[in-house]
């Protein structure tokens, strides 16, 4: 290896470990060299790298081998949109969902899958935009994605097997949704911690930002806190509106009203029914006149409605897989297809050779010999 190719690999190494907040130091104990002064020495090219030690690298800096070859002067990541920023581990977090979303791109590209429609990218205007848009596209949304009565039941789905989202899940101590658009396409990131029906709210709120991803970047976003704000509250209010159809709401709300009263347990059954939390149900009917601010602000401080609501709570709880079914599904096509080496397609689930069939059956597939039977053979 040149002189010249080792000191672009040195310098793209520190530029991907100061992307993740890391020091020479801790670097060095993950590769299990005795100190940093070899961390130095590559990065400055002075230290040939073995392939091995390549290999080890883009695993810990999250990227593929050929990304970790590539010039400092490649092609910068995409901008991630956070809804609520988490305070640590932000640019782990970050590469993390990148390399996720770059491995399901190539995926899909291994096995040949075109998405069933273009995701829709939906003009307004930064000096305009106001929550009567927010009506608007929720309404358009609503349409397009054909969701139905009850959208937060079919819309994750939606978004990744017709509109091709890549979406993952991690177990964030802090910060909530985020999303992206790259050369992968759409993608949106959830915390696993967080409550269904609070997740629910957030792909709502994280599709706003997509289809306006054109008229409203991240890059404008964060030049004006002021914008930033109001756009924000606007994907709150589609969020809601997309969640909570005006009609069918008020027609099921009507339907448990006795006398111009309803009962506690009907609010809470609702809000299960639409897969939101109380909270969104009582703001979205207020805001559609069905109920008075008074009467909202007191059952959220009525410590009897709350128990009430926390109760129905556990039946209804659901955790996501650690890796999306829909990845696990492409992972083991392009395996059987020849294009994913058992070690590559172990790495990509998070498990060792030895584990992978169990992990297969976790997600409903069946183990190489149980699949036998299905291989095709020539016959003329």
């Amino acid at each position: 290896m040149s002189g010249s190719i080792q000191e672009a690999i040195g310098r793209r190494i520190q530029e991907l470990r100061k992307r993740l907040g890391m020091n020479q130091t801790t670097l060095a104990e993950k590769m299990g060299f005795g100190s940093a002064e070899t961390i130095s020495s590559i990065e400055r090219g002075d230290r040939e790298i073995k392939a091995v030690e390549i290999a080890q690298l883009s695993r810990i800096l999250l990227v593929p081998v050929a990304d970790l070859l590539m010039p400092v002067e490649a092609e910068p990541d995409p901008s991630i949109l956070w809804r609520a920023e988490p305070m640590q581990g932000r640019e782990v977090t970050e590469a993390r969902f990148l390399q996720r979303c770059n491995q399901y791109a190539w995926l899909e590209e291994a096995v040949g899958v075109t998405r069933l429609a273009r995701f829709p990218s939906l003009e307004v205007d930064p000096e305009r935009v106001n929550l009567s848009d927010a009506t608007r596209l929720a309404d358009e949304v609503r349409r397009q994605f054909d969701l139905g009565n009850r959208p937060a039941a079919v819309l994750e789905k939606t978004l990744e097997d017709v509109y091709g989202v890549k979406i993952w899940y991690d177990k964030l101590e802090e910060g909530s949704a985020a999303s992206v658009w790259g050369k992968f396409g759409p993608a949106i990131l959830m915390n696993s911690r967080e409550a269904p029906w609070r997740r629910n709210y957030n792909f709502a709120h994280e599709v706003f930002h997509l289809i306006t991803w054109n008229s409203l970047p991240p890059g404008l976003l964060s030049e004006r806190s002021d914008l930033r704000s109001k756009v924000e509250s606007i994907a709150n209010a589609f969020a809601s509106q997309l969640l909570l159809p005006a009609d069918p709401v008020r027609m099921v709300f009507y339907a448990r009203v006795t006398e111009s009263k309803i009962a506690y347990s009907d609010l809470v059954d609702l809000a299960r029914s639409f897969d939101v939390s109380t909270e969104a149900l009582l703001y979205r009917l207020l805001n559609l006149n069905c109920f008075p601010r008074a009467a909202v602000t007191k059952m959220l401080r009525d410590p009897a409605f709350r128990e009430l609501d926390r109760c129905s709570m556990s039946e209804c709880w659901h955790s996501p897989p650690e890796i999306p079914e829909r990845f696990v599904r492409l992972a083991f096509l392009a395996h059987q297809k020849g294009k994913l080496s058992r070690s590559k397609f172990a790495s990509l689930l998070g498990a060792s050779i030895a584990d992978l069939n169990d992990v297969l059956r976790k997600y409903g597939f069946g183990d190489e010999k149980d699949n036998a039977g299905k291989t095709k053979v020539r016959v003329a």
